[in-house]
């Protein structure tokens, strides 16, 4: 097996805790290594696959596949699957839940308030007159779906190709993307990284969010095109955005997001699938593959998920 990043290679101590007889490479010779059947990675740079002859499966760390999947050179007949945990969701769902919130409540005035020394009440608003639209409602986005509207807010969501099962009103494909858009007072975004849904969130569409509306990028940040975003939060249009996620990551010290006043920017930490579950996932695709058994939570290459 072959560790492919730091982040991977964080996990090391608990995979070799718990599979002690696994043999766990750490870097690749410049010759092919036909011992190496399996990776445990976040990305895949070009040129590795072909040098693994043996390669039967690529498992993403991460709860998205899109880093393994955009390797040009991935033989198709190797297996992807991607990290799913329950406490996954929940990490999402409180990051998404403190940025509608911080946002709802005017927590950045309150802020400049106390530094100023400005005692000044500020008028507590409705949730129950707000819609919070959710883009993707996966394992990870149906959770976020049940906490905000626990909190209050009218909850409705967007998939790309399926009415999937979820207890909010549900708008699918191109067809809904206007009403769903027009109906969410703010955004939040939770696809999947795909050829699909590449640049997916550019200017036409986020101008038909209603005026003042708000915008959450907690997916990848290759679907939201980042300079329209901000010509519409500069033009007024939107109120503002937190960012999770970039179209290039780490994210350039001269980009105009940062330091941006009406834009909160985070170095992509809203969840992370905890290590212990992950690497269980991962001994037991190990398993099971070796048992011609079908894997866990195995992505459709096709489609990306």
């Amino acid at each position: 097996m072959l560790l492919t990043s730091d982040f991977v290679t964080a996990r090391y101590e608990a995979l070799r805790a718990r599979a002690p007889d696994l043999e766990i490479v750490t870097e690749l010779g410049p010759q092919a290594d036909p011992d190496i059947t399996a990776l445990f990675a976040f990305k895949l740079p070009a040129g590795i696959a072909p040098r693994l002859p043996n390669l039967q499966l690529a498992a993403s760390v991460g709860a998205g596949a899109d880093g393994l999947l955009a390797a040009p050179d991935l033989p198709a007949h190797v297996r992807v699957t991607r990290a799913v945990e329950p406490g996954l969701g929940l990490s999402m769902a409180q990051f998404v839940a403190l940025q509608v919130l911080r946002q709802f409540r005017s927590l950045p005035i309150m802020e400049r308030q106390h530094a100023a020394g400005e005692w000044k009440r500020l008028p507590v608003p409705d949730a129950r007159q707000v819609t919070v639209g959710i883009m993707g409602l996966g394992s990870i986005g149906g959770v976020v779906a049940d906490v905000v509207a626990a909190l209050g807010f009218k909850v409705i969501g967007w998939t790309r190709s399926d009415a999937r099962a979820a207890r909010v009103p549900v708008f699918v494909g191109e067809a809904g993307m206007a009403a769903f858009l027009g109906r969410s007072d703010f955004l939040v975004c939770l696809l999947p990284g795909t050829p699909q849904t590449a640049r997916l969130l550019d200017r036409s569409r986020l101008a038909m969010l209603p005026p003042g509306s708000f915008v959450i990028n907690v997916a990848r940040g290759g679907i939201l095109v980042e300079d329209d975003l901000l010509a519409l939060v500069n033009e007024g249009h939107l109120s503002g955005a937190a960012l999770d996620v970039f179209a290039t990551e780490p994210l350039p010290p001269d980009s105009p997001l940062w330091r941006h006043p009406r834009l909160l920017v985070t170095p992509h930490i809203a969840a992370q699938p905890s290590v212990g579950p992950v690497v269980e996932q991962f001994i037991e695709n190990l398993r099971r593959l070796a048992n011609g058994q079908p894997l866990l939570d195995e992505v459709d290459r096709l489609v990306g998920y």
